[in-house]
Parts: C-alpha cells; sequence; structure tokens
C-alpha cells in the first residue's frame, strides 16, 4: 500500500486527529468528548450512554468500531518529590521516592481497582505514572471508570517506534585502533589520564533487551555470578513475558538494545573495546518487543529501572535501580507521551539516576526533534559523524517549550558495537549516540563519586565541557543552537571540570521585594569553580561545590540584577537569599497594518523574542501589551503567508510605548500578491468524473485565463488539489515550491493526497456575466489518505485575472485539514518562480479564502497575458 510522506510531526497524530474525531461526531450518542455534557452512572449492558468530558475523541471511535478496546484510565494526582529528591543517602533516596509515588497511586487508585475487582476485569495499575491499564474495555465500563474521582482522562494505549537500523558487517576482534566514536569523545585518554573505566557505576537499558552472554557484554552483566552461573533477578526484565518463551532469561530479537549496550560498556578484551565505560555494569529492561515499544512495556520498564524486581516483576529493590538509564527509542516530536513519560523521568531524576535520550533521526529540517527527548525533563542527544559533521537524519530542535534541544551532540554515523550472534556491526543514528553520552556519565561518576545523584551538576558539566560548533540554521546560538546543542561530546574534559576533593552545599532562594520565590531566575557562581543553573518554580537552587568563596549572582526578567558573596564549607550546607528589585513597567501599543495600510486583525505581536506572551490584534489591528519592563525589545509582527513577518527595535522608559508595524507583501519574482479574507465560497456544478484514485481530467476553459504571462485555453485538473496548465499530471506527494519537476504552471489550492471516493467528487462550473465571470474548480468531499478526513476547496478564475481559494468547513481539531500536509500557492511554467503561501502547516480555517492578484503594468493594466 502507498504510503504518502507526511511531515515527521503530523504522521504520528493523523489518526487521531482526524478519522478518529470524525468517528467521534458520528458516534455522539454513545459517549460525549471534549469536556460537555453530563456524567452518567455505570449501564448495566453495553447500550449507548453519554459520559463525561474525559473520554478521547480516539476511544469513542475504537468503541463504536469495535465494542471495547485496551484503554488507560488516567489521574490528575501525582506526588511531590522535592523532599525525596533531597535525601542523601542512595538507598533511602529511591525508596522515599517510590513510596511516595506508590501511595498517591494507591489512594488515587483505590476506587477503581475496587470497581475492577468486582467486575473481574483484566487490569494493570501503574505508580510511576498515576494510571491504571484496562483490557479490553466496554462502553459501559469506560463510561463507569470516567465519573470516578480524581480520574483526569480516558485514552487509548498506544505503540511508539524503536528506529530503523541497518547494520553492517564489521570484524570482531584484532583492531589495533580505537573505535573512531570513543577516540572522537576522547574516552580513550580519560581512561588513561584518569585511570577509570566506570568501576561502581551501574547503567539501564530500556531497549530491545540485549543478548547477556555476548563476548563484549557478558562480563559487564550485573546478572552475572562470576562462577559460570547468572541470577537475572533484579538486572532483567521482560514485561511481555514473549522473549522467546524465556522472559527470565535476557534476550534481543532485533539487536538494536545489544548494540546500544555494547556501546556504553562493551569489552572483549584486548584490541576489541568497544564501550566508553568498560568498566561498569549493566542491567536491562525490554521495553520494546521486536521493532517497537508499546506504552505499557515502556512504563513497566520506566517502574523496574526505579525499583528493580525480579524476573516475576516482584519484591522490589530501588537500592538496586542503575545510576544512568539509556533510552534509544521515540517518535516524531508530538504530545502523544507526554506526560506519561515525563512523570518517568522526573521520577528517575529524583531517585538520582540520570536519564539520557535520543533525539530522534527525523532530520535535516528544524522542528524534528523526537518525543521523549524533546520534553523538558528530557535530556537528549544528536548524532554526528568522524568528519565532525551533523548527520543529515540527526533532528534538530526546537524542543518542548521553545527549548534548544538536542542538549549535546554524541559520535552516531557507523558506529562498530555488539551485535546478537557473538557478532559485531556497524550502524547509524542518534540511538548510537546517546549511549555515548550513557557511557560518559558513568565515567565521570566512578572518577567522581560525589557527583553521583547530582542530575543538575552533571547535565551542567556536561553542557559546560562540551566543544561549542556554530550553526543557527534552526535557531540558538553559536555556543548553544537546535542543531549540535552544546556542542560535541568531550569526556575528558568533562571529567577534567568536575569538582574533586572536599565539596559542599550551596543552596538559596531568589524572591522579589515582597519575599515571593522568583521562578526560573538564572544563577551565576563565580569563584573555584564556575556554574549557571535555574531557580525552580519556587524559586529554589542547590549544587555541590567545591569548598571556597564564591559570587552568587542571580537575574531574571522584569528585575534588576543582584549579587552576594559567600562562602562553601566543606560538609557544610551554605544558604543565601537573593532579592530582586523589580523594573518599572509600562505599557505598549500599537497597530499592525498591511501595504496599503489597512488594519491587520489577528496578526500576532511577540515582545522580547517571547519573554513576554505574544499578543494577537483585533478586528482594527490594534495591540496592547500590559506591563512591558523598561528596556530594549525586538518587536515581531507576523500575520499570514500572504504578509512577512517584521521585526522593529523598541525602547520602553518613562511611560507608555508605542509602535505601529506595517507587514510587507510576500511577492513571487512575477509580483503576484494575495490577501486572506472570507469571500464567499463558489461551488461548481458539473462533475468531471474524476473517480479514481491521483485521477486527472483536461477542461477547455470558458475565457482565455492569463498566469505568469502566458495565456492557457486549456488546464488540467487533478484529484489531488490542484490543477496545471501545461501537462496531465497528478503528483500525488506535494514538495515545496518552486520545483522544477511537475507539475508546474500550476495553481494549488491544497495539494495533498487526496482521492474522490465515499462520494467525493470534482466539480466546475461558470458564474457571472460575460466580462465579469468566474470559472469554479471545486473538489468536494475528497478524502485524505491514510486519513478518514475530508476535504472541500476551490479556485475560482476570475475574468480580471485575480484568482480566490476558497475552504469549505475545516475542522479545528484537524491539523491535516487545516494544511499540515498540503502545499497552497501558484507556480510558473518552469518550476522557477512561486507564491508559496504555505507548505505542510496547518494555516486554514472553515470559511477562509485566499486571493492572488496578478501585477500593474506601466498603463495600469494587469500583467495577464505576454
Amino acid at each position: 500500500m502507498r504510503r504518502k510522506r507526511l511531515p515527521a510531526w503530523v504522521a504520528e497524530r493523523r489518526s487521531a486527529r482526524s478519522g478518529a474525531v470524525g468517528l467521534a461526531i458520528a458516534m455522539s450518542s454513545a459517549l460525549v468528548v471534549s469536556g460537555v455534557g453530563p456524567a452518567l452512572a455505570q449501564t448495566g449492558d453495553d447500550s449507548p450512554s453519554t459520559a463525561p468530558g474525559r473520554v478521547d475523541a480516539d476511544v469513542v471511535a475504537a468503541l463504536a468500531d469495535q465494542g471495547s478496546t485496551d484503554v488507560w484510565v488516567v489521574f490528575d494526582e501525582q506526588p511531590d518529590l522535592t523532599a525525596a529528591a533531597a535525601i542523601d543517602d542512595w538507598a533511602d533516596r529511591g525508596a522515599a521516592v517510590v513510596d511516595a509515588l506508590r501511595d498517591q497511586a494507591q489512594r488515587s487508585q483505590a476506587e477503581i481497582v475496587e470497581l475492577l475487582e468486582e467486575r473481574h476485569d483484566d487490569f494493570t495499575p501503574y505508580w510511576i505514572s498515576n494510571r491504571v491499564l484496562v483490557r479490553d474495555a466496554s462502553t459501559s465500563l469506560t463510561n463507569a471508570m470516567a465519573v470516578l474521582q480524581g480520574v483526569d482522562e480516558v485514552t487509548l494505549t498506544g505503540h511508539l517506534d524503536l528506529p530503523d537500523q541497518t547494520f553492517e558487517t564489521a570484524e570482531q576482534a584484532g583492531r589495533d585502533d580505537v573505535e573512531w566514536g570513543l577516540s572522537s569523545i576522547k574516552a580513550d585518554e580519560a581512561w588513561s589520564e584518569y585511570d577509570v573505566l566506570g568501576e561502581d557505576i551501574v547503567v539501564g537499558s530500556v531497549d530491545s533487551g540485549v543478548q547477556y552472554d555476548h563476548p563484549a557484554l557478558v562480563e559487564a552483566y550485573r546478572g552475572n555470578l562470576g562462577d559460570g552461573g547468572f541470577d537475572h533477578d533484579y538486572n532483567w526484565f521482560d514485561p511481555t513475558g514473549d522473549c522467546d518463551g524465556i522472559s527470565v532469561e535476557p534476550c534481543d530479537r532485533s539487536g538494536h538494545g545489544t548494540h546500544v549496550t555494547g556501546t556504553m560498556v562493551g569489552d572483549d578484551g584486548p584490541g576489541n573495546r568497544i564501550g566508553v565505560a568498560p568498566g561498569a555494569r549493566w542491567i536491562a529492561a525490554r521495553g520494546c518487543e521486536g521493532g517497537g515499544c508499546s506504552d505499557a512495556s515502556l512504563l513497566a520498564a520506566g517502574q523496574f529501572m526505579l525499583a528493580p524486581t525480579n524476573t516475576a516483576g516482584e519484591n522490589p529493590r530501588p537500592d538496586l535501580r542503575p545510576h544512568i538509564v539509556n533510552n534509544s527509542w521515540g517518535m516524531a516530536n508530538g504530545s502523544a507521551i507526554n506526560p506519561w513519560y515525563d512523570h518517568i523521568v522526573s521520577a528517575w531524576t529524583a531517585s538520582g539516576i540520570f536519564a539520557v535520550f535520543s533525539n530522534g533521526n527525523y532530520g535535516p529540517g528544524c522542528d524534528s526533534a523526537g518525543s521523549p527527548g524533546d520534553s523538558v525533563h528530557s535530556y537528549s542527544v544528536g548524532s554526528y559523524g568522524a568528519d565532525n559533521q551533523i548527520a543529515a537524519s540527526s533532528s534538530r530542535g526546537p524542543g518542548a517549550n521553545g527549548d534548544i534541544r538536542p542538549h549535546i551532540a554524541a559520535p552516531g554515523v557507523n558506529v562498530r558495537s555488539a551485535r546478537p550472534g557473538d557478532a559485531y556491526g556497524l550502524s547509524s543514528g542518534t540511538s548510537m549516540a546517546a549511549p555515548h553520552v550513557s557511557g560518559s556519565v558513568a565515567l565521570l561518576w566512578s572518577a567522581v563519586p560525589n557527583l553521583v545523584g547530582d542530575i543538575t551538576g552533571t547535565r551542567a558539566l556536561l553542557d559546560g565541557s562540551a566543544i561549542d560548533v556554530d550553526d543557527t540554521s534552526c535557531g540558538g546560538t553559536a555556543e548553544d543552537n537546535n542543531v549540535w546543542g552544546e556542542g560535541r561530546l568531550d569526556v575528558l574534559a568533562l571529567i577534567a571540570a568536575a569538582p574533586r576533593g572536599e565539596t559542599g552545599v550551596l543552596a538559596g532562594a531568589v524572591v522579589d521585594d515582597s519575599g515571593a520565590p522568583v521562578a526560573g531566575a538564572e544563577i551565576t557562581v563565580a569563584g573555584p569553580q564556575q556554574r549557571e543553573i535555574g531557580a525552580g518554580d519556587d524559586g529554589t537552587f542547590s549544587v555541590l561545590l567545591v569548598v571556597g568563596d564564591y559570587t552568587v549572582a542571580a537575574s531574571a526578567f522584569g528585575f534588576y540584577p543582584t549579587e552576594v558573596e559567600t562562602s562553601v564549607a566543606s560538609g557544610e550546607s551554605t544558604t543565601v537569599e537573593l532579592a530582586l528589585g523589580a523594573i518599572p513597567t509600562h505599557s505598549v501599543t500599537g497597530r499592525v497594518v498591511d501595504s496599503a495600510g489597512a488594519g491587520l486583525p489577528g496578526a500576532t505581536v511577540t515582545i522580547g523574542d517571547g519573554v513576554l506572551p505574544s499578543v494577537s490584534t483585533d478586528a482594527h489591528g490594534d495591540y496592547r501589551v500590559e506591563a512591558v519592563p523598561e528596556g530594549t525589545y525586538r518587536v515581531t509582527a507576523t500575520a499570514d503567508g500572504c504578509l512577512g513577518p517584521l521585526d522593529r527595535e523598541l525602547s520602553v522608559e518613562g511611560g507608555a510605548a508605542r509602535l505601529d508595524l506595517e507587514l510587507p507583501d510576500v511577492t513571487d519574482e512575477y509580483g503576484h500578491t494575495c490577501r486572506v479574507g472570507s469571500e464567499e465560497f463558489l461551488s461548481g456544478n458539473t462533475d468531471l468524473g474524476l473517480t479514481g484514485d491521483d485521477g486527472v481530467t483536461t477542461i477547455d476553459l470558458p475565457f482565455p485565463v492569463g498566469f505568469y504571462g502566458q495565456t492557457y485555453q486549456q488546464a488540467h485538473v487533478s484529484a489531488n488539489g490542484y490543477l496545471s496548465f501545461d501537462a496531465s499530471t497528478s503528483v500525488y506527494d506535494n514538495t515545496a515550491i518552486p520545483d522544477p519537476d511537475h507539475p508546474n504552471a500550476a495553481v494549488y489550492p491544497f495539494w495533498d493526497d487526496l482521492t474522490p471516493t465515499d462520494g467525493g467528487r470534482v466539480y466546475t462550473g461558470l458564474h457571472g456575466e460575460a466580462g465579469d465571470r468566474v470559472l469554479v474548480i471545486e473538489w468536494r468531499g475528497l478524502r485524505m489518505i491514510e486519513s478518514d478526513q475530508l476535504v472541500t476547496v476551490s479556485v475560482g478564475f476570475h475574468e480580471d485575472g485575480d484568482l480566490v481559494f476558497g475552504y469549505g468547513e475545516v475542522p479545528a481539531d484537524s491539523e491535516r485539514a487545516q494544511g499540515s500536509s498540503a502545499t497552497i500557492g501558484l507556480e510558473n511554467a518552469d518550476g522557477t518562480d512561486a507564491l508559496l503561501f504555505s507548505y505542510d502547516t496547518p494555516v486554514l480555517s472553515s470559511g477562509r479564502s485566499i486571493r492572488f492578484t496578478s501585477p500593474v503594468g506601466a498603463d495600469g493594466t494587469r500583467l495577464r497575458t505576454s
């Protein structure tokens, strides 16, 4: 079956946000979604009934289609782990985190557990993220669960990607040189200079499993008893229980996890050392079954890493948790896996586990960071090759909330590591880069044990010791950008920068004039060590430092900076308070207009690169931003695809400020311009007979149409949402324009992979009188491939030369229908000039129109023909 190329951030959402929504509307008598409607008690059978607004649309669709489905019942409360995270003892800290999570889950889930046990339903409660997996839930059971106290939502189960992996056979032994990746990060130099290989550190792998008796891995396996025997309890967990029928013994069907683990700790004797930390030990949980990873398995694996159990999943031991967990898996960026994996990472972090994630292989485009690497809680890794060039496939940022992603880059191209069957192979991807970082943290913590469990300090050391690479093509700075993050990993510099000898804790709080905490304040520590850290939401911070005298400075947007002098003593905690005075604020107002001076409603105005919330202009194009602190700002205004963005500098000082902004027209070389409006949608009335996928037909035009200086008498209409004047083509895979490949001389109201099935048709029609006629082509009710969403769009060719794109009903919850995988615009005959309104961007809405106007010549007439 043909699969259309979809943008990475759209592909994983298409079923839930298009087809499922359509079914949800059709089956609204069964369940009510989106928070509307009263909650009804459980029904006694599976007849349709109304439930509260906590049931996702995709659950509704699945129930309508199948009668029952597996669901997650998600509870809204997660415990505060701050106190547990502050405990020094490793075992006590882990136990406190687990106890807090389990206590909260037991309180929240008591009612649903009682209900499900009474019904003898198949379910599994989880505590690391407060939720219950219910298998084969019916409509009536879903209704009953949704009304329980504390239930936040009911969602479908999911499946994530284990990245595709291609192996090339490599030599097994006898290599005299160091693997290029180990040499690149200077691991071999760190081994010799600091006489450290990762001793006393345990790394965990959540992946496809591991061949535990591989020659390069068997000695490092924590379950190896050293006498030829093995104890897999607390060292291996397979939540699926289907590891070739031997769930109690580690296995790896795909080879992915074996390769990853080898890069962390692999060592097969002299000349065949493949791991960054060959002296560390490893444990593993099989969170990925075969070629993918179910959310249930990942949750179970996450719990195991925090509190390892025996192979039956019993008798948890938080004291046996690993120090580091590597996650070389994920999905195209999107919120589908949040917040449940955020809960896991937050719990790991609170317990002192350092979590490492691959950033994804969805590059080279910007905004392609994978999840959960793009999360605010994760530490993610990009990939580069032996030539020190970023890998084309390495995902770029930004991440969630606009944060820089990846954090750092590591070797990930043609990395040689272990393969099942006692073999070795080369593989590429951020999956190979992440374990280089995991192994480096193992070396660091082995060399400097006082850093074990210090997640904030370790992140700061990784960031600060990385080799800067200047690439701001996806945003950021030369030192920290969305291609390389902080730069290339350097484990030798990492260990050299770590604090040694006697240490103490510097803790404190940042407050305003009233004593209220200042969330997210930036803290700079200068002295024997240099550190930059961020205050938490409660304004507090804590950092481990070598003893000595320090200057501690704090700054935050909207406040004057301040600093204090203090000393850190051995084995003691020094506390400081930094009070920030508020900078006076004033309002900023203005109007956003187009090149003709007309006010632009709905334009977006941003002051200070996002440090202040963006605002939208009103119906007249006016905007107002309150409480802008005095200072100089970059003000940005954006509108739609017909108008370019505009940046201006604004000084706010001594009183209210005003800044009016005139957005420039977006034009092609020929001179076309466009305007977004809400003109009447014009329909066709003559069926063109396009019934097959990728169909195309030729029509005669009722009047000559001028287009890019040429005059046309015919047009070729494609079922895929466009028409061409020069060739009978029907390309389904849209591209950005201009593009020399066919189609050309084309008009694209909605170029996507469409098919006229289920009653969808393409129509033509003629409106108006001679001299003022409009030829309409309408794509009515065409279905988007790989979606149940229907699209209705049209283009009107006005006899005066203008073209108007019209859009019918566009669901607000369907990014695909809004244009997330479509091209919209005009293109000339040789594909060298185009006016691109949007490409793979959800910008459309119901009733919107786009009017394209050709340029005016010296004589005042339109440049329509040659």
